[in-house]
């Protein structure tokens, strides 16, 4: 089942090698922590002047979709994917 969220979120990320891979580790939701296991998908849009940057991730028990604006440097929780 999808779960439409919508919400900022803080996120614990990190710049690979060349300073242009971004990479979610973490995201505090609802007071709770989720440790992101896999990165399943990403992909990349433009919007205006801002690059919106998408993560499909799993935590392994729940598949999320992340973004992040490279103009207001916001992390957003769009959706949460469940069993069941």
């Amino acid at each position: 089942m999808i779960t439409e969220i919508n919400e900022m979120i803080q996120v614990g990320a990190i710049f690979g090698d060349n300073k242009k891979k971004l990479k979610p580790v973490w995201f505090i939701w609802n007071g709770r922590k989720y440790n992101i296991q896999e990165i399943t998908y990403i992909w990349t849009e433009r919007i205006g002047k801002a690059n919106i940057h998408h993560f499909a991730v799993t935590d392994s028990n729940s598949l999320f979709s992340l973004s992040y604006n490279t103009d207001t440097l916001v992390w957003t929780l769009h959706s949460v994917e469940t069993a069941g």
